[in-house]
């Protein structure tokens, strides 16, 4: 399922009832400890980053990872240990929760500006890695695609290797900003438990995996009082962003395919790719991949086939050191 179609569907999305919740599976929420190493928090100018990690000492490439808006750091957690765990004494991996997101806090949350998420995206990847000569594959969910692909055209992120995109096409995303309000709207406004919040998320095909859903959905919750009792409602408020989603967007193909990397575009669905991307794919400068039973958070859904490409992707393009064969000079 594509974006647009993810969007659309949002006419048909209605909160399950209680007693579900209650019967059958487990949707308790997943500690990120299971997934990852360590949580640690990293200040970057007015703002204090949650930033979910494991393998910081290693010196193999780093997976630097932008989650796309409404989401978390969480939303790589599968995807990333399936990652983490191929190398573990090699590979690093980065997820962490971006500005107005998870467990971040600080000033302006609410500037979600192009511009301020590539500065964010690039203080934080330097406060990590200072001088850093390794190896770096940045990936980027919908609109954290666009900021990595900004961050990564304008090259100020040392080192970057690949860039892999997920679920996110310029003409798709462009088509569809008309209609995101209303998905927005049609969602519930508060949920009564986070377990509940996690069976809606697969109830609604919002996220396919359970296991991911209660990984990554407990993120994008806060607590608050209504009426005398504690609910749970949406940790960012996406409406209030709308004058910022056009920029993110406009241009994005371009971006991509100019971008000084090796490129990566994953995809849930045959997304019309416009005449940039076209032109790019028949030139060979980008690889394209496809996994139509997907929703749109592809790297929920499907971690380990998100995990196993972008893995695949670095080796394919990962610098060799060739050692140098020094002659002696003849007497």
């Amino acid at each position: 399922m594509d974006l647009r179609q993810t969007i659309f569907k949002a006419r048909n999305i209605k909160l399950p009832p209680l007693e579900a919740t209650a019967a059958g599976k487990d949707w308790s929420p997943l500690p990120w400890s299971a997934y990852f190493e360590t949580s640690r928090s990293v200040s970057v100018s007015d703002t204090t980053f949650n930033v979910f990690a494991s393998g910081l000492d290693n010196l193999g490439p780093i997976f630097l990872f932008h989650h796309g808006a409404g989401h978390s750091g969480l939303t790589f957690g599968l995807a990333s240990k399936h990652i983490f765990d191929s190398d573990p004494k090699s590979f690093t991996v980065v997820a962490p929760d971006f500005r107005g997101h998870g467990a971040t806090i600080g000033e302006h949350q609410d500037d979600l500006s192009l511009d301020r998420l590539v500065d964010d995206l690039v203080g934080l990847f330097d406060a990590l890695f200072p001088d850093n000569r390794r190896d770096v594959v940045a990936v980027g969910h919908s609109m954290g695609g666009a900021v990595a692909a900004h961050a990564v055209a304008s090259r100020r992120i040392k080192n970057v290797l690949g860039l892999v995109l997920i679920d996110i096409v310029e003409g798709s995303a462009m088509d569809s900003l008309s209609a995101i309000p209303m998905f927005i709207n049609a969602r519930p406004q508060s949920f009564d438990s986070v377990e509940n919040a996690v069976h809606w998320h697969i109830e609604s095909d919002a996220i396919q995996n359970p296991e991911s859903a209660r990984l990554s959905v407990p993120s994008l919750l806060s607590p608050t009082m209504l009426d005398g009792r504690q609910v749970w409602t949406w940790r960012t408020q996406l409406l209030p962003t709308e004058k910022f989603w056009k920029r993110w967007y406009s241009g994005l193909s371009k971006t991509f395919a100019s971008a000084p990397a090796a490129k990566l575009l994953i995809l849930a669905g045959t997304d019309r790719l416009d005449k940039e991307l076209l032109i790019a794919q028949m030139q060979g400068k980008f690889q394209l991949e496809l996994l139509p039973a997907a929703g749109h958070t592809i790297q929920e859904d499907m971690p380990d086939r998100v995990g196993d490409m972008i893995v695949s992707f670095w080796k394919r393009n990962q610098r060799l050191n060739i050692p140098v064969c020094r002659i002696a000079p003849q007497t």
